[in-house]
């Protein structure tokens, strides 16, 4: 073999393995631009539901977070990894579709954690953000809220690096957490076959517990925010929503029937929240 056809070969390979500097997207609809970011271990597919209802309307962008990606095509993260890397993917997605104009973005869960970043650090690009049980527990740290049931969450979390090798028995330490189900046999829960086939999304998980708020940023934010918490998740979702609410100068919040995940359970109720806080 020669030594070019060699160069050309590592070099593929390398390009391979970087990261991509676009997310996977779903667009649909027509109107102004709703950018939906799904929790850690769920997909683009979660919002479907939502992107029907707001489509008439909206022009909704459905996008992919890079640990869901990987972990679907079988592949590792990179060490780098980080939510920055997230974040900063959705500029360089919107650029490529020509989306120009400030969005309304909405988060959940990790991907809370995502549109927080990127809200903080170009909030030119944001018409109102909606963040849905973002698990952002720096700011329970600073506040002095910090609770063994967070810290816990977080011990836990730093496992999952961006190459971990995932186990049952994380998985199972995860969503038992979770769930508040501490003497509850997880492994019997019907989403247990789903949650083991998926079980490497969770790898990069660890930058959420690492995540620092910037509260000058935080503080300076004008934009419109809507914070929403599931009327029976856990207590430190709802610890942080509310002091969440208490540190945005302009915040609203509101609720959903159901836990942690109460975004996917309710489609419409959220649409219906979503349109009359935009209006």
């Amino acid at each position: 073999m020669n030594k070019t056809l060699t160069l050309f070969i590592v070099l593929s390979q390398l390009v391979a393995l970087a990261q991509p500097k676009t997310k996977q997207a779903l667009v649909e609809g027509n109107g102004p631009p709703v950018v939906m970011l799904h929790g850690g271990t769920f997909d683009f597919t979660a919002y479907a539901a939502h992107a029907k209802l707001l489509a008439d309307s909206f022009t909704v962008i459905r996008l992919q977070q890079f640990n869901v990606q990987y972990a679907n095509e079988g592949r590792t993260l990179p060490k780098n990894y980080s939510v920055k890397k997230e974040s900063e993917a959705i500029i360089a997605t919107l650029d490529s579709l020509h989306i120009t104009k400030p969005v309304i973005l909405v988060g959940h869960s990790y991907g809370g954690v995502i549109a927080f970043d990127f809200a903080m650090n170009h909030p030119k690009r944001i018409q109102s953000l909606i963040l849905v049980e973002a698990p952002l527990y720096d700011i329970a740290q600073v506040k002095g809220k910090y609770s063994d049931k967070m810290k816990q969450i977080d011990e836990l979390t730093r496992q999952f690096t961006p190459q971990s090798t995932i186990t049952e028995e994380m998985i199972a330490s995860f969503r038992q957490t979770i769930a508040s189900c501490d003497t509850c046999n997880i492994r019997q829960h019907p989403m247990w076959p789903k949650w083991l086939k998926q079980k490497d999304r969770i790898r990069g998980l660890s930058v959420v517990p690492d995540y620092k708020i910037d509260f000058k940023k935080l503080h300076s934010f004008q934009k419109p925010v809507l914070i929403v918490t599931g009327t029976n998740t856990i207590k430190p979702n709802a610890v942080v929503n509310e002091l969440l609410s208490q540190e945005f100068p302009k915040a609203k919040t509101g609720s959903l029937p159901g836990d942690h995940i109460a975004i996917y359970q309710n489609p419409e109720t959220f649409v219906r929240m979503l349109k009359t806080f935009v209006q």
